[in-house]
């Protein structure tokens, strides 16, 4: 367990009943969306708890077997409890996930706009490993950055 400030945290699998407060931290899946990873093989669900046993961050990986690539699908800490450490122990939370899983590097991507998501990347280890020009169909004039972490 890692600490953050006073408060000792978890970060542990998640379960059905962690869906609805994981669809309020992070917007991209509804309860019922995240209810349905559970028990699929290729996705880990993680959970980071603070020291009273509340959600306050979700993390979601998905291993890509033909290469033994894990992805970030998620990794969202409640806006109220950023820059506190949960981010980071997360992370690590998630780098054995995908160890266990067998992957060899953890990868995600961010478009070219400052964001914390990658300060907290490079000030973990992870490497800028390529960029795509036409990742985003949205928006023409941005870049995507791919980020990895070799397990």
């Amino acid at each position: 367990m890692a600490q953050v400030k006073d408060g000792v945290i978890r970060v542990r699998p998640a379960t059905a009943k962690d869906a609805p407060r994981c669809a309020e931290i992070s917007h991209a899946r509804s309860a019922e969306e995240l209810r349905d990873l559970l028990g699929q093989d290729e996705i880990q669900w993680l959970v980071i708890e603070d020291d009273a046993g509340v959600g306050v961050g979700i993390g979601i990986l998905h291993l890509w077997r033909w290469n033994k690539v894990a992805w970030v699908w998620d990794l969202t800490i409640d806006e109220a409890e950023r820059r506190k450490g949960y981010g980071q122990a997360l992370l690590k939370g998630m780098t054995q996930a995908a160890r266990r899983m067998g992957a060899r590097v953890l990868m995600d991507f961010a478009g070219t706009k400052p964001c914390e998501l990658c300060d907290l990347y490079v000030k973990n280890g992870f490497r800028i490993c390529g960029t795509n020009d036409r990742w985003f169909a949205c928006d023409k004039d941005s870049t995507a950055v791919f980020y990895a972490y070799d397990l």
